[in-house]
């Protein structure tokens, strides 16, 4: 699963990006998506993350609603800092013993991740909007044996789909 942050605040003049928090909305969305991710077959069992307050503050939003343990959390700079192939490259190095994991992150990043892998080619497929989240599915046995061009787009969940579903 790739999961984008939830809606986060603007910048302000003397923040910094890495910096940004969650909106009032965005922490509604974030724990929206835990209850959902609580129902889904496959909860995460290795989650890497970015270590953006954003990313950080959606990923405790998920964590509180949800039965996934917070040992099986690892923050990465590459996933802020870095490109598509760092994340990539999280997905391949994810634990052996994880049968589901999770990439927490930014756009367009994810699109481009989700894209490299399901395509290979990077030609955007889904547009993610922040909150939502993403299943692709991989017949390998082990996380280093996928490649790009080679997962299957499964579903997308948003937060926007999750509100009209709870009215």
């Amino acid at each position: 699963m790739l999961l984008r942050h939830a809606k986060a605040s603007h910048i302000g003049a003397a923040q910094k990006d890495i910096d940004r928090e969650l909106t009032k909305v965005g922490r509604g969305d974030a724990s929206q998506v835990g209850l959902f991710l609580k129902q889904v077959e496959g909860i995460p069992r290795h989650i890497q993350s970015s270590p953006a307050e954003r990313a950080r503050q959606t990923l405790r939003h998920i964590l509180d609603v949800s039965e996934i343990d917070e040992e099986h959390v690892n923050w990465s700079d590459d996933l802020y800092y870095g490109g598509a192939r760092d994340y990539f490259a999280m997905i391949q190095s994810a634990t052996a013993t994880a049968d589901h994991i999770m990439v927490v992150g930014h756009n367009p990043l994810l699109e481009e991740t989700v894209s490299l892998l399901c395509d290979g080619e990077g030609a955007y497929l889904v547009r993610i909007p922040q909150g939502g989240l993403v299943c692709i599915e991989h017949p390998a046995m082990e996380w280093n044996q996928i490649k790009p061009g080679t997962a299957r787009f499964r579903w997308m969940m948003t937060p926007e789909l999750l509100r009209k579903l709870h009215r």
